[in-house]
């Protein structure tokens, strides 16, 4: 496998996970990202943090709407 195709594809895993733990972090779960990111290169970790940042703000978005066509209904 050529070493773009596997960069490509860890970023791709880790923006599954940067996904997977802000929907878990909006459901109310608990969330270490300093453990989770511990590990990571500098660089890594503060495109995974940008990432998880967006993805937090999308899923608190959507359970805001869904709360609010609850409400409506």
């Amino acid at each position: 496998m050529p070493m773009n195709q596997q960069k490509l594809n860890d970023l791709q895993n880790y923006d599954f996970l940067a996904k997977s733990f802000a929907r878990m972090c909006a459901t109310g779960h608990r969330v270490d990202i300093t453990t989770i990111t511990g590990n990571m290169s500098a660089e890594l970790r503060v495109w995974f943090l940008e990432r998880y940042d967006q993805y937090c703000k999308q899923a608190l978005s959507e359970k805001d709407t869904d709360a609010r066509e609850t409400e409506m209904h």
